[in-house]
């Protein structure tokens, strides 16, 4: 039973995130999806200009072909401005000249007008955050070639490169004052050796050497074979400069084929806090995530949560004397309701607010005045916007909102 639980939930991470990122291969995308019943193919018909190859058929108008696929575009990761009056999200779009998928930013009004772009081109931008006080947002784009963060002013339009990493950076949160921005990116580490071989010979053209794996999780869908590393919290000043490393040990803070969630700021900016697997055997146990508060002034950390099974998406109220998270205590079964929790600002105090709702909670986040929690979940198909008291008390906010993946 422990077996398959674990590949179910490495199965269902990889799905789930292959969905969510903007990956290249459109039509390899396709070839996924035509594997599921969804993709219902209709009886052949007389050949018509959206199937160009000589002796296709082409569907009914009424049906969706893998070509159409080009034709979605997608409006994901809405981040509201601090003041409530504008929405920035990130546009998906495909070229079915480069069968690649990718991302501009957009800005709209929170009354739905003035859409308008923030950003244009065949790039991957994402992951916009607002600064504090709403006067710039910070960004990921491979605009220069690659992914690197970016700060663009609003008011006047001008962006300006804050990093050079190897690596693509992930998560990006603003400290309250509005002078660092915390996030995760990969650190090379050198691959493991199980003998020293001898160099060539001038001109000779050997075979490349053998690549030497030692952990279980050694490829993952979409990245393919992984690089010998790991994903680690770093700060960076807002202004640009030298990213600092907060994070340290070979553990997994992040990355596609492990589980964590985006770091946040307590209110005094003195420390991030975020879930991972700092644990040995991280990728024997994928799903035993704990929350974990590290120090910015000098990296200490110190564990929050003390239990089997994932603790995940902390958030920490406006006050600083709470954290809300999601999970279940994990009894090795096939499926478990994952449930919205509490507790003290030092992992005390830890309690079940959603004991009474028998569906999973996602992606909590604390009400301005710190009187509960708006989270997402679903309901017999219909993903739904819940309010959450801290007395347990449910209230259901709004319907249809979309996937809380």
């Amino acid at each position: 039973m422990r077996s398959v639980a674990m590949e179910s939930a490495l199965k269902e991470s990889a799905l789930k995130r292959d969905l969510k990122r903007p990956a290249r291969g459109v039509l390899g995308f396709a070839l996924i999806v035509a594997f599921f019943p969804l993709s219902v193919r209709a009886d052949p018909v007389p050949s018509g200009e959206r199937l160009p190859i000589k002796g296709a058929q082409a569907p009914p108008g009424d049906r969706l072909t893998e070509m159409d696929l080009f034709d979605l575009e997608l409006a994901t990761d809405p981040q509201m401005s601090p003041d409530g009056r504008r929405v920035i999200y990130v546009r998906e779009f495909s070229d079915v000249f480069t069968d690649r998928r990718y991302s501009n930013l957009w800005i709209v009004n929170a009354d739905g007008g003035e859409n308008r772009p923030l950003t244009t081109g065949h790039h991957e931008d994402g992951s916009p955050r607002w600064s504090p006080d709403g006067t710039r947002v910070a960004y990921v784009s491979d605009s220069d070639g690659t992914s690197q963060i970016y700060v663009r002013w609003l008011d006047s339009g001008q962006t300006a490169r804050l990093s050079n990493l190897a690596f693509p950076p992930a998560g990006l949160a603003w400290s309250p004052d509005g002078r660092q921005i915390a996030f995760t990116t990969f650190v090379a580490q050198e691959a493991p050796k199980v003998a020293t071989l001898p160099a060539p010979p001038e001109g000779a053209r050997w075979a490349e050497p053998a690549t030497v794996i030692d952990r279980l999780v050694y490829r993952y869908n979409g990245e393919g074979y992984l690089k010998p590393g790991y994903t680690h919290l770093f700060v960076i000043p807002a202004e640009g400069g030298t990213p600092r490393q907060i994070s340290s040990g070979d553990f997994q803070h992040g990355g596609t084929a492990f589980a964590a969630s985006e770091a946040v700021w307590t209110p005094d900016g003195k420390f991030l806090i975020m879930s991972a697997i700092r644990r040995p055997d991280y990728d024997l146990e994928p799903l035993d995530t704990e929350i974990y508060e590290f120090s910015v002034a000098d990296g200490a950390v110190r564990q929050l949560t003390h239990r089997k099974g994932p603790d995940d998406s902390p958030a920490v109220s406006p006050d600083g004397r709470l954290v809300a998270y999601q999970g279940f205590d994990d009894r090795y079964q096939g499926y478990q309701v994952t449930g919205l929790y509490v507790m003290n600002r030092d992992g005390s105090g830890s309690r079940l607010l959603s004991a009474k709702l028998d569906r999973d909670a996602a992606h909590p986040l604390w009400a301005r005045d710190g009187s509960g929690l708006f989270f997402l979940y679903d309901d017999k198909g219909n993903t739904k916007l819940g309010f959450m008291t801290l007395d347990g008390t449910l209230r259901t906010v709004a319907s249809s909102v979309g996937g809380p993946g």
